[in-house]
């Protein structure tokens, strides 16, 4: 059966020992698969939506992404070393709260090995995004507490009820 592809959230960046990394969230009826881009240059304009349609499609109308979501197929960016892949049924804990220094994505889960590993991602709205809302008169805090409402309901749209049910998603 051919996993299908849900969302994305466009951008977060994860704290790392060589210093902050920018992914791309693909979340598909299977699994979230963290795709990692390119350093600070990884644009990938749009907005969320969301089905697959709307969302990918909106998302790929930046001329400077380096990855096309739509074009690929999600069991090839699972098997790049460069990424991390989330199988759904492997979360035990997922929150999205907003803090002090911003909206921040934690993902608890049991790699294959039985092991507890944890995510700690911040969404950070991708620069084309926030130009355009602010070319429409939307303030950037404004901007990116839309982005982060997007990103909630992508995730509610994706992860099945086992997850969502004992998920805090607080905005």
């Amino acid at each position: 059966m051919d996993e299908k592809k849900i969302a994305l959230i466009p951008k977060v960046v994860i704290a790392g020992a060589m210093g902050p990394k920018e992914y791309g969230l693909l979340l598909t009826d299977q699994r979230a698969i963290f795709v990692l881009e390119s350093a600070s240059k990884a644009g990938i304009g749009g907005a969320l939506g969301g089905a697959i349609g709307a969302v990918i499609a909106d998302a790929m109308s930046g001329d400077r992404k380096t990855v096309d979501y739509l074009g690929c197929d999600p069991a090839v960016l699972a098997q790049d070393e460069k990424n991390m892949c989330i199988p759904h049924a492997s979360i035990q804990s997922l929150r999205l709260k907003k803090s002090f220094s911003g909206y921040h994505l934690k993902v608890e889960y049991a790699n294959q090995l039985g092991k507890t590993k944890k995510v700690d991602a911040t969404l950070v709205i991708p620069s084309e995004l926030a130009a355009q809302r602010k070319a429409e008169g939307v303030k950037n805090k404004a901007a990116l507490e839309e982005y982060a409402q997007r990103a909630r309901q992508a995730l509610e749209l994706a992860l099945p009820p086992a997850v969502t049910s004992k998920a805090e998603l607080r905005l």
